[in-house]
């Protein structure tokens, strides 16, 4: 899940392409999943999953990269090997793949996620190997194993929190975690690039609901980077924070 795709064009260097997801039609999901999405955007307030803040600085080297947009500044994001790679000590994380219908799933050479009404069900956060990946929220260990490669899942009231793709774990089934508690590194386990799959989801009666954790996180999103790239980009005219929760 959240995989990222880079193509190798001989004449042109390489090129990174976004696998994420995006949508056709989900109108009557959309009705079934309203009787509980008001809830899921008042019970729950999260943390950022890092101790440091969004950094990316433009590559400046011969590497191969792309060159995106992001705010109000250019940056060129290094590519080796296939994969983004942090090419400035500050470097740290930066958003690449927000949650719902991604334009980058309407992309030929995208995997599609049927099980997901082709949307992204999470937030795709890229950067660098081995940064500390923290807890959104106080919980519990519900799950240690391998689900989006290395993965740990914490419970929080009715909801569940996914931290994928980890490079290592630190917590156990059981422990007891707080906000800004360590459960690992990011990593690429289970994926291409390195990235934190961070998922949410609110189980309740029966029913699972994908939760939109953008509102929910409590940050100055316009301090984040957020390349202007179409795994960054919907098929609707909704904002990011405005995405609607859907049932799976």
């Amino acid at each position: 899940m959240g995989r990222l795709v880079l193509v190798a064009i001989l004449a042109g260097g390489l090129i990174l392409y976004p696998s994420k997801l995006g949508l056709d039609s989900y109108a009557e999901e959309l009705l079934a999943a309203r009787s509980i999405e008001a809830e899921a955007l008042i019970k729950l307030e999260l943390q950022l999953p890092f101790k440091v803040k969004s950094n990316w600085v433009s590559d400046d080297s011969n590497l191969p990269g792309i060159v995106w947009q992001a705010g109000d500044q250019e940056i060129k994001f290094a590519i080796q090997g296939g994969k983004f790679i942090a090419s400035d000590p500050a470097d740290t994380w930066f958003v690449y793949g927000w949650f719902g219908p991604l334009k980058a799933i309407q992309e030929a050479y995208n995997i599609k996620y049927p099980k997901w009404g082709d949307r992204h069900n999470g937030i795709d956060f890229a950067g660098k190997i081995g940064l500390e990946i923290v807890s959104a929220s106080d919980g519990r260990v519900a799950f240690v194993g391998n689900k989006y490669g290395k993965t740990v899942v914490i419970k929080s009231g009715s909801y569940k929190i996914t931290y994928g793709h980890l490079l290592d774990v630190v917590v156990k089934t059981g422990d007891s975690v707080a906000v800004g508690d360590l459960i690992g590194h990011l990593g690429d386990t289970g994926t291409i690039n390195p990235h934190l799959h961070f998922e949410v989801d609110q189980i309740e009666t029966g029913q699972r609901l994908a939760v939109n954790p953008v509102p929910l996180i409590n940050t100055d999103w316009d301090k984040v980077i957020i390349p202007n790239t179409k795994a960054n980009q919907f098929i609707n005219e909704k904002s990011a924070f405005e995405q609607l929760n859907f049932a799976w």
